[in-house]
């Protein structure tokens, strides 16, 4: 009889502490969402794409030289290859496009550093102008979470099915634009 008793009052305890335990709060937000409405993240992109633009119109400048080299280099070529043409003038087809060789490296080389600064001065950007913006939309998921007692907030892109109930995005947009 003890047993039984023992056992009964035990499966009691149990079920009282499953019943005890607070079902935990979950909600969603879409973070592209945020990052797009919030306007200081996105006046802070536009100006890391304002002070990457100038190197981007170097670079295509550059591009454009490099094909101009490249389509006068193929007809010079040719031109080197024509039996028709007396030897000293192929020699110095040959010579040309021996230089203009030389001179496509050096663009191909100057384009390779530009494109190098180009990232270096993006990669600067995100971590100058966007990451403490990033830090500040996951302090606010954080705070909205806490306001409502919720314990844990999921990126909607990461889940199959939620229901737009627990969707949360409009009041972290409201708290971070609130805070300009």
């Amino acid at each position: 009889m003890k047993k039984i008793t023992t056992v009964f009052l035990a499966s009691i305890f149990c079920v009282a502490g499953l019943f005890a335990q607070k079902t935990p709060v979950v909600a969603t937000v879409n973070v592209q969402r945020i990052l797009n409405d919030y306007t200081a993240f996105q006046a802070a992109v536009e100006k890391v794409k304002g002070s990457v633009a100038p190197v981007e119109e170097e670079m295509k400048k550059m591009q454009e030289n490099i094909q101009a080299i490249v389509t006068t280099g193929r007809e010079t070529e040719a031109k080197a290859k024509n039996p028709a043409l007396g030897e000293d003038a192929r020699a110095e087809a040959q010579a040309e496009v021996a230089t203009l060789q030389g001179q496509l490296q050096t663009a191909q080389t100057e384009l390779n550093q530009f494109r190098q600064q180009a990232q270096q001065l993006a990669q600067q950007g995100q971590k100058e102008e966007l990451a403490p913006l990033q830090q500040k939309a996951v302090e606010a998921v954080k705070q909205v979470a806490e306001d409502k007692g919720i314990d844990l907030v999921v990126p909607i892109n990461t889940v199959v099915y939620a229901s737009e109930a627990l969707e949360i995005s409009d009041a972290v947009i409201a708290v971070l634009n609130a805070a300009e």
